[in-house]
Formats: C-alpha cells, sequence, structure tokens
C-alpha cells in the first residue's frame, strides 16, 4: 500500500498567501516606523536649530553696549543699541582698537565685528547676521516663516516699548530699554520650532523702574 506524503496544492496556496500577508504586515510596520524616526529626527533637527540660532544672538545682544574706560567718542549706554525694530536689530560694542589685536580704543569701527546685526530676508525666509559691512546666513533658505524672528523691548518695569513713530524706536525710547525679548520660528517641512528668550542687557542693569 502506498502512503503519499507532503502537502496538497491547496495547503501550498494557504501558506503562500499566509506569507505574504505576514511579509506585507512587517513592510507596513517597517515603512510606518521609518517615517515615525524621519519625522522626529527633523523635528530634533528644528529644534537644535532654533536653539543653536538664538544662543547666538543672545550672545551678541547681551553685549551690547561694551565700552571700556577708554577715551573716545563711543558712549556704551547711548549707543549700544543702534536700531531697535520689530524684525530687525543691530548692536555696537568697543571691542577692540584698529585691529583686533589692539585693545578697545573707545572708537566705533563700523567695518568690523563692533557692529552686529540680526534680521530675516522675507524673499529667501532666510535669518542673517550682519557683521561690519558683511552678511552671513544664519539658517537655510525657507526655514524661517514671515514673521519667524521678532524683537520686543521692555523697559526696566518690564513694560514693552512701542514706537511712537514709524517702526524703529527712537533715541530715547531706545535709552529706555533694559531687556529685550527674542522670539523665533523656524521650519523644515512639516515640523517647526518656536523659542523666545529675554535677555537683559549689561550696560542697562543700572535702570530702575520708577
Amino acid at each position: 500500500m502506498n502512503v503519499r506524503s507532503g502537502f496538497t496544492l491547496l495547503e501550498l496556496l494557504v501558506s503562500l498567501v499566509s506569507s505574504l500577508l505576514i511579509i506585507a504586515a512587517v513592510g507596513t510596520f517597517s515603512r510606518a516606523e521609518s517615517r515615525m524616526v524621519d519625522r522626529e529626527f527633523r523635528h530634533l533637527r528644528v529644534r537644535e536649530a532654533n536653539r543653536r540660532v538664538l544662543e547666538m544672538i543672545v550672545r551678541e545682544i547681551r553685549g551690547a553696549g561694551f565700552a571700556p574706560l577708554a577715551p573716545g567718542s563711543f558712549d556704551g549706554a547711548l549707543d549700544g543699541l543702534a536700531v531697535a525694530a520689530r524684525e530687525r536689530i543691530e548692536i555696537r560694542s568697543d571691542l577692540h582698537g584698529p585691529t583686533t589685536a589692539d585693545a578697545p580704543d573707545g572708537v566705533l569701527d563700523a567695518d568690523s565685528d563692533e557692529r552686529i546685526g540680526f534680521f530675516v530676508s522675507a524673499t529667501r525666509g532666510t535669518l542673517s547676521e550682519s557683521v561690519g559691512r558683511q552678511t552671513l546666513p544664519l539658517t537655510a533658505d525657507s526655514t524661517v516663516p514671515p514673521g519667524g524672528l521678532v524683537f520686543r523691548y521692555m523697559d526696566a518695569c518690564s513694560d514693552e516699548i512701542l514706537p511712537v513713530v514709524g517702526t524703529d524706536l527712537s533715541v530715547d525710547e531706545r535709552a529706555r530699554v533694559r531687556s529685550i525679548a527674542v522670539g523665533l520660528t523656524t521650519k523644515d517641512g512639516a515640523e517647526s520650532a518656536s523659542d523666545e528668550v529675554v535677555i537683559e542687557l549689561r550696560n542697562r542693569r543700572s535702570l530702575r523702574c520708577p
């Protein structure tokens, strides 16, 4: 008596279909996991870029008006905050003399790193830093949306100072600024990050709330 061993055609088809279903499920899970990891990576990258640029802005603004005891025309208390607008700022400091090897000389060198600004190009969506007469991009194109960089200026009472005329603070209004809030939003595709940091100007700590 012959006994046949093996699988029938129906059993083979069932096994094949089951294997294909398992492979499809694993593939779907793998793709979903990959998308989630990629989304998380982009989110972390945006947050890190936001934090890095904000730290750079904070470091420069905090030292605005630095003026050691050197005779000259530069007045750190008045000239440290040269431009104060909603979406643009320029700060000045007496860091060195005619060359970087020299000690501060009490005179502003407008073509050097004694004059620094931050602004956003609306057409490119790029946040840039101006150093003297040079412009250096700090972010890639299309990473800063309209209104993504905002400066708010506060007096010694922590009240926001708004320009009476135009969009920039006047000389008298700038003289009342004790702290500056910097808000920055950057994006990468659908991912975005927003942060705001409040910076107290070192040379304005003597200002008191009346």
